[in-house]
Formats: structure tokens, C-alpha cells, sequence
């Protein structure tokens, strides 16, 4: 990301996961907001799977229990957004070009550079926001492995 942000020119990026698709919709839902509010960093939206993660798969019950994700894009993350906290995903989201070089580019040092080039930008003064409307799909882990060895990823970097 930050050699992309070193070639390209544009005010504003949309970042996604190699596996993610946009709907067609997803620049006229979130840039407007970005234009509305200058000082406002990124905009993220939530993470959609149209594959079944392992757990889902293989969960008699699956029908019954939603997807984890739901927590976190419904509860914590509009509760990030009413305190103007709003983590950065690492996809799915829209994210101002001034902001980034202010902090001096996406974050390294972690493992989660995602949420801590938000906490930086934060730190800056920026604003970040979440639109909960999903505006794009991509894959969910396919072995448990992956699925464990993510999720460990993300408990060490918050």
C-alpha cells in the first residue's frame, strides 16, 4: 500500500482484499462523505463473505448463529463510529491520500496495520467514519488452520 501510495496521485484511495468485489454502487454511497467532511481520513464499510467460513460450514446449528462478523460490524464497530473511532479493515474502504502521508504512510511495525494506521490518523486529529451497509463480497477463510491462524493475528496486533 504505501508503495501504491508513492506511484498514484488521486486525493482519495479505495482499498480491498485481492478477493474482494465491489458492487456497482460502492464509489456513489461512500465518497460523497468524503467530499461532505475534508477532515475525515476514511470511511470504512463492513466485510461480506458469500463463502462460508469453517466454522459455518461445518456447524449443525449454522443456520441458527450468525456469522462472527456480525458482532463487529454491527455492534462494535457503529459503537467505534458514535465515538468517532472507526477502525481501519484493511479492505472495503475509502481512505484520503493527505491522511495517509500525515502519519507517514500505512502503518509497519504491527501485524494489524490496518487499525493502527486508523489510531495514527486518529491521533492527527482525522476523522474516521463507518457507512453499515456491505458494498462489496470476498471469501472467507477456507481451513480451520487459517481461520485460527487470522483470528490469532488479529488478538495479538489489538
Amino acid at each position: 500500500l504505501n508503495h501504491a501510495v508513492s506511484v498514484t496521485h488521486g486525493e482519495l484511495m479505495v482499498i480491498f482484499d485481492c478477493d474482494h468485489i465491489p458492487t456497482r454502487g460502492f464509489l456513489k454511497k461512500t465518497v460523497g462523505w468524503m467530499v461532505a467532511e475534508p477532515k475525515m481520513a476514511m470511511l470504512q464499510t463492513p466485510h461480506h463473505f458469500y463463502s462460508s467460513d469453517p466454522f459455518k460450514r461445518n456447524l449443525t446449528a449454522a443456520e441458527e448463529v450468525p456469522p462472527e462478523g456480525n458482532m463487529f460490524y454491527g455492534l462494535i464497530q457503529d459503537g467505534n463510529d458514535f465515538w468517532d473511532a472507526t477502525f481501519f479493515c484493511g479492505s472495503c474502504a475509502v481512505i484520503r491520500r493527505s491522511a495517509i502521508l500525515g502519519i507517514g504512510g500505512f502503518a509497519t511495525e504491527t501485524v494489524t496495520e490496518d487499525a493502527h494506521t486508523a489510531l495514527k490518523m486518529q491521533r492527527q486529529g482525522w476523522s474516521t467514519a463507518y457507512l453499515r451497509e456491505p458494498l462489496a463480497g470476498g471469501l472467507a477463510t477456507e481451513r480451520l488452520i487459517f481461520h485460527i491462524g487470522q483470528r490469532m493475528r488479529w488478538a495479538r496486533g489489538m
